[in-house]
């Protein structure tokens, strides 16, 4: 299986490229990673992802591959990223 683990989390147009979501608001980038951790302990064999959209406009694209590598820089369990499309 694969699961969808963080969705739509990207706003380029933010200094910090985070999108001000519930979760963004109560816990910063924290639930990222506790949502990943969390996900790999009750899944240990899902292809786990980061999911979102318009990623082909360099910016958000940009934003988005630097948050891939520093949740890889920790030891984050992020399999892959998911571009969406409509």
């Amino acid at each position: 299986y694969d699961w969808d683990v963080v969705n739509e989390v990207i706003d380029e147009s933010q200094p910090d490229c985070m999108r001000k979501s519930p979760w963004f608001n109560v816990t910063g980038k924290d639930f990222i990673d506790t949502a990943f951790r969390t996900a790999r302990e009750v899944a240990p064999d899902a292809i786990l992802f980061i999911n979102d959209y318009n990623s082909t406009i360099p910016a958000k694209r940009d934003c988005l591959f630097a948050l891939v590598a520093d949740l890889k820089a920790r030891g984050v369990p992020v399999d892959g990223l998911g571009i969406q499309s409509h």
